[in-house]
């Protein structure tokens, strides 16, 4: 993948496979500690205890899910994970997704079996359904 950048040819190194599993151990730690965050804030609050097999807190739990790493890519081209990691993520051209791809390539992670995708292409489903990449930081590889 290549971007044109002011009469300069920028290769980009996308993240191997070991990197990315680290990133969604890192973010899904991150995730449900979230989650625990908010039912400790939901039973003080309102005296509301969510269990986990209850309707409302699956919405809520995807809700929060979509939201927690479209909300991270978003704003900072990268999760918790990503941070840790060094990478980021772009889309085909090397600049920043809209946030429709954003939304979209979220959303896609709930794709049963999506996490295995790694094992039977190079990008994952919710990579390829979004025309995204995760890539090594820039600065990084300078």
């Amino acid at each position: 993948m290549q971007i044109i950048d002011q009469n300069e040819t920028q290769q980009f190194i996308m993240a191997d496979k070991g990197t990315r599993f680290g990133n969604n151990i890192i973010d899904t730690i991150v995730f449900y500690f979230l989650i625990f965050l908010s039912a400790m804030l939901f039973d003080e609050v309102l005296g509301i205890v969510p269990e986990g097999g209850s309707g409302w807190f699956l919405i809520y739990f995807v809700f929060l899910y979509i939201i927690f790493h479209t909300g991270f890519e978003h704003f900072f081209s990268k999760t918790p994970g990503k941070f840790l990691t060094k990478t980021t993520v772009v889309n085909k051209d090397g600049n920043k997704p809209t946030f429709s791809n954003l939304l979209g390539r979220n959303a896609a992670r709930l794709i049963p079996f999506d996490g295995l995708s790694f094992l039977i292409s190079e990008r994952g489903w919710h990579d390829q359904l979004s025309n995204t990449y995760v890539i090594k930081d820039i600065k990084q590889q300078e």
